[in-house]
């Protein structure tokens, strides 16, 4: 529950900032939001392998363990 509430807080911080700023060098234009679809596109990939990953641990740290 710690981890869900450190992680909603911190993707609200992120997303708070990402709405509130106008960018210089791309304008508001549709460079400006593929570059956001991209950018956020990417970030889910990146949480969803971490995601996989400490899943995929914890699955072999289980198999690893003695049977009882």
């Amino acid at each position: 529950m710690k981890f869900l509430t450190i992680f909603i807080s911190f993707f609200s911080l992120l997303s708070g900032q990402a709405l509130a700023h106008t960018d210089h060098a791309l304008g508001e234009g549709s460079l400006h939001t593929f570059y956001h679809v991209t950018f956020w596109a990417l970030f889910a990939v990146v949480v969803y392998k971490a995601y996989t990953w400490f899943k995929n641990k914890q699955a072999q740290k289980n198999n690893m363990s003695p049977d009882k």
